[in-house]
């Protein structure tokens, strides 16, 4: 029995060395955006390939002794992802069900109530509003289905509405949902689920969605939602359309493919970019502040779906960070392919930086490069206007009033 045994430990014990080398050498990849030399607000901290990462792997000797293994969750095709206090909700449309992950305690499950009348099909996003009740778009369905805390399913939600949900949001009073198929931001009260307004498809361009992707809502009601077309649309919270930013391109202020978009409590917009692979962040003014994983670096996103920010468990996520690096709140971002199914991100500052007083000094330098710019235009725009004045003249000079010479007599015939 000893021989039998004594090869299959020294496998395992390769196999988690292995796994230790690659930990390790995950927790001490030092991945920051911006790169220098700019001051760094965002450094990745960790990846999430299947609950292995957030219960850990049984020991070896364990299984020998005959006791039984405890199943493995995968994570197949994740897309939309929520966070309540501190637990990650996420929606896998392949597996047709939400996984809940609660890394700080090591916890993972699915979702309890999704058999029966539950059942999810194609579950995309997913929100969890302020009293823990859970609710799931289901595009197949064509609904929404409402789950309690416990996640026993409760309630359909827009079952008689023919819509597409694509995207969820939640706040103190309503339940936010984006139909795609008739392009409506559909408004429901949060606790009885009754139909408030809708709005989407007002008169002018901006008002009107366009194959909308993602939907997000800020801390006072405002909503804002992606479209297909690269614009993003803000409404404010009665649904009156305010405001439209953005077009197709591959420029840092055009989208090619923008999805997920969320708002953190100091205002700043998060969008999900699935075509460029990347997020960025925007003040509520549209000004373009950073992006970060993107293609080629160490945390870099693979047709990345959705976003979620918790200010929850910083003390656990503080272990991943830089010790000179001090977080302020972490974001979640999805990956639909790869093994990073879910990457870690912290939001945060460096010791020892004068933050505000570099953002000074980027403003001064913003400033004059737009003066620099102004003065520019203007001197074009003055030369052009003396070179137009003076062709004005070149052209008057020979106007009608010129005397036209007449051609010479023909020579007589010798």
């Amino acid at each position: 029995m000893l021989k039998e045994i004594a090869p299959r430990f020294a496998v395992a014990a390769f196999a988690l060395s292995l796994v230790a080398g690659c930990a390790s050498g995950e927790k001490n990849v030092k991945q920051f955006w911006p790169p220098p030399p700019d001051a760094p607000r965002i450094q990745y901290l960790k990846k999430v390939t299947d609950s292995t990462d957030v219960v850990g792997k049984k020991s070896i000797s364990l299984i020998d002794l005959g006791q039984e293994e405890e199943r493995t969750i995968p994570i197949l095709k994740p897309y939309g992802i929520a966070v309540h206090k501190g637990v990650i909700y996420l929606c896998d449309t392949i597996q047709a069900q939400v996984v809940i992950l609660d890394l700080p305690r090591k916890k993972v499950s699915v979702l309890s109530g999704n058999k029966g009348p539950g059942q999810l099909t194609k579950p995309l996003t997913v929100t969890v509003d302020a009293d823990g009740f859970i609710f799931v778009a289901d595009s197949a369905r064509k609904c929404v289905m409402k789950y309690g805390p416990d996640g026993a399913f409760l309630a359909k939600i827009g079952a008689d509405e023919n819509m597409k949900p694509v995207s969820l949001a939640s706040d103190d009073l309503y339940l936010y949902v984006l139909d795609s198929g008739q392009g409506l931001v559909r408004v429901y009260d949060r606790k009885t689920s009754a139909p408030v307004r809708s709005f989407g498809q007002e008169g002018e361009e901006r008002g009107k969605l366009f194959t909308p992707l993602g939907l997000g809502v800020t801390k006072t009601g405002d909503v804002y939602v992606t479209n297909l077309d690269g614009r993003i649309l803000h409404f404010d919270r009665d649904g009156h359309p305010q405001r439209a930013f953005g077009k197709l391109g591959t420029a840092l202020s055009e989208f090619n493919r923008p999805r997920a978009i969320t708002f953190d409590d100091n205002g700043i917009m998060y969008i999900v970019d699935a075509a460029s692979q990347d997020v960025r962040l925007l003040t509520d003014q549209f000004q373009l502040l950073m992006g970060f994983g993107a293609p080629g670096t160490p945390g870099s996103l693979n047709v990345p779906s959705g976003i979620a920010i918790s200010k929850d468990d910083l003390p656990y996520y503080q272990q991943f960070a830089d010790p000179d690096f001090v977080l302020e709140q972490v974001l979640f971002a999805v990956s639909q392919f790869g093994t990073s199914k879910i990457s870690v991100y912290g939001f945060g500052k460096k010791k020892g930086v004068d933050y505000e007083g570099m953002v000074k000094v980027r403003q001064d330098e913003i400033k004059k490069a737009e003066e620099a710019i102004l003065k520019a235009k203007a001197a074009q725009e003055a030369k052009e206007k003396e070179a137009k004045a003076a062709q004005e003249g070149k052209d008057k000079g020979a106007g009608p009033g010129t005397a036209i010479q007449a051609p010479a007599a023909p020579r007589a015939a010798q």
